[in-house]
């Protein structure tokens, strides 16, 4: 029981880390217009994805 709390616990940091991680990467690319315009770009091809992804589950 222990070891699996202790793991848990690892998970949750490494996943915390991660996220801290690509919304530093992503703050200080927003800083710059070339940046602003990439990121934009990024959202919105992964937008075009999800939209894709859920349909095929649906339908």
């Amino acid at each position: 029981m222990f070891e699996t709390s202790k793991m848990s616990m690892v998970k949750g940091l490494g996943i915390g880390l991660a996220v801290g991680t690509a919304a530093a990467v992503a703050s200080t690319k927003m800083m710059t217009k070339k940046g602003r315009k990439a990121c934009k770009k990024n959202a919105a091809r992964c937008m075009k994805s999800m939209e894709s992804v859920i349909d095929a589950m649906m339908g």
